[in-house]
């Protein structure tokens, strides 16, 4: 196997923590050299799975009930391994845009700012009604920060959004997933971003299909993919690690590597999954059968993968990044 996974969860829910109690899932993360930054999603006990009257289009068949709301807690590590969670939410769900979640994030770094993407619910998760959307939170710290509201586009349903650590070609860019498709947007500047104007969403929305990254391909992701971990630099273009979802709604994680000065091409692709479900942390849970990857670094030439497991615990996984760049250079485009 080319990933070694850890035999139990890095992080369970935490019964002393009520915002986290319920379920504790889904990681972004940040290596500075020094300390891991995991954020994560967080969910109070007490919610219940119900049966939908109306299926969400590429989702189950059953959701939860309105307490299921989310919440985005942070940890650290020295070592990649070992975690250590503050006991207070790092982001709540107060305001209007998230007053039902704040979901997956994802972070990157610009500069000197850390950036967080993360999925904004303004109405209950499982309605079909608009209310899923991109939002965006800085920080310099981990400790101050600021709240962007929704930087995604006017879309029912958006999320999976996740920033390229770096400045390609004087550009800031961003991958997102409006369903089955990865699509790919670029802004001018972190103001951009941060606020964006009406009328550059407006102009990828018309135009949709010219901005498609990668589209399902392959048997184990033929109903939906999308972005997971905040983009690696390598020596051979952007390491991509991603979602794919089967018809089964299972979910496992493939990877891609894209050129390092025009992402959108494709340099290869994973032709099988790389990580599925096969621990029973991962097989039963809240929502079956799920490998959610969200969070990656490099420590020492190992990559590190954190991942939400059947959406109520987070695993780890480990492969030698050498090996990781091997294994996709073999399935060139």
């Amino acid at each position: 196997m080319l990933f070694k996974k850890s035999e139990h969860p890095i992080l369970s829910p935490n019964s002393d923590l009520k915002w986290a109690s319920g379920a504790v899932f889904n990681p972004g993360a940040w290596y500075d050299g020094k300390i891991v930054h995991l954020l994560f999603r967080a969910i109070p006990s007490g919610y219940q799975r119900v049966e939908l009257n109306e299926k969400i289009e590429g989702g189950p068949d059953y959701g939860f009930t309105e307490d299921y709301v989310s919440y985005m807690g942070y940890a650290t590590s020295t070592d990649g391994n070992h975690f250590e969670v503050k006991p207070e939410p790092f982001i709540n769900p107060s305001h209007s845009f998230n007053k039902y979640g704040a979901e997956d994030p994802r972070i990157s770094k610009i500069d000197d700012t850390y950036l967080i993407t993360y999925t904004g619910l303004s109405r209950p998760a499982f309605e079909l009604k608009d209310g899923v959307r991109i939002a965006l939170a800085t920080t310099k710290d981990f400790k101050s920060i600021d709240s962007h509201g929704i930087s995604g586009p006017p879309h029912k349903r958006d999320k999976d959004a996740v920033i390229f650590p770096k400045r390609i070609n004087g550009k800031i860019g961003m991958i997102h997933r409006i369903t089955p498709n990865m699509q790919l947007i670029w802004f001018d500047s972190l103001e951009e971003l941060c606020s964006p104007p009406e009328v550059l969403w407006n102009e990828h929305l018309e135009n949709l299909d010219q901005h498609i990254l990668m589209k399902p391909k392959f048997d184990w992701e033929a109903k939906k993919i999308g972005a997971g971990p905040t983009p690696i630099q390598t020596e051979h273009g952007w390491l991509i690690l991603y979602h794919g979802v089967n018809y089964d709604h299972e979910y496992r994680m493939g990877m891609a590597l894209l050129d390092l000065e025009d992402p959108s091409k494709i340099i290869a692709r994973s032709q099988v999954p790389v990580l599925e479900p096969t621990l029973e942390f991962e097989l039963a849970g809240d929502v079956p059968n799920v490998v959610f990857p969200e969070g990656a670094v490099v420590i020492n030439k190992t990559l590190h993968v954190y991942y939400g497991a059947a959406d109520r615990v987070i695993g780890h996984a480990t492969a030698v990044l050498e090996e990781v760049m091997d294994f996709l250079l073999a399935h060139k485009y």
